[in-house]
C-alpha cells in the first residue's frame, strides 16, 4: 500500500547540466510559472520504493522509473549548487526540490549515483509544494531500512 501518491514534476541532473536541453525547457514551460522540469507525472512511495511514472514534456515519451529505498544514497532538501534557486521562476524559499542520489545496476560499474530533483505535488499558482512532507517520508523509510539491517 502506497504511503504517498501525488503529482510531481522531475528533473535529472544531466538535463540542468545541458544548457540546450535547459533552454528547451524553459521554452516549453510558460504557464503556472513551473519550475524547469522534464517530466511531468505522478510519484508513488511504498515501504519499498520510489516510482515515477510520467511524460517527458519535450518529446511525450513515457518514463516510468522505480528506485528502490535501499539504492538512495543520498537525500537532500532544497536546491544545490547544480540546481540553482534561480533556474526556478520563484524564490528558493518557496519550492524547495528534493534531490536524491541513487545507484542504478548501470551506475555500479563507475561508482557514479544518478541524480534527480522532484517538485512532489507542485502548485504554481500559490508557488507551492509538499517537499518537506516527502522528505520526511524517504528519510523515515531510510532510517527504518537502517535499523532493520542492524537487526539482520
Amino acid at each position: 500500500m502506497p504511503l504517498l501518491k501525488e503529482r510531481a514534476l522531475l528533473i535529472f541532473e544531466e538535463d540542468v547540466l545541458n544548457a540546450e536541453v535547459l533552454k528547451a525547457l524553459r521554452a516549453r514551460i510558460v504557464t503556472q510559472m513551473l519550475p524547469p522540469h522534464r517530466y511531468d507525472g505522478i510519484v508513488i512511495v511504498d515501504d519499498e520504493q520510489l516510482l515515477f511514472e510520467g511524460r517527458d514534456i519535450l518529446n511525450g515519451d513515457r518514463l516510468r522509473l522505480s528506485i528502490p529505498i535501499r539504492s538512495i544514497a543520498d537525500v537532500h532538501l532544497g536546491f544545490d549548487n547544480v540546481y540553482i534557486g534561480r533556474d526556478s521562476k520563484g524564490k528558493r524559499y518557496q519550492l524547495n526540490p528534493i534531490r536524491l542520489k541513487y545507484v542504478t545496476d548501470a551506475t555500479i560499474a563507475t561508482t557514479k549515483p544518478r541524480i534527480l530533483y522532484i517538485f512532489p505535488e507542485f502548485r504554481g499558482l500559490f508557488r507551492t509544494n509538499s517537499s518537506e512532507e516527502v522528505y520526511k517520508i524517504i528519510m523515515d523509510l531510510k532510517a527504518r531500512m537502517m535499523m532493520d539491517g542492524w537487526k539482520c
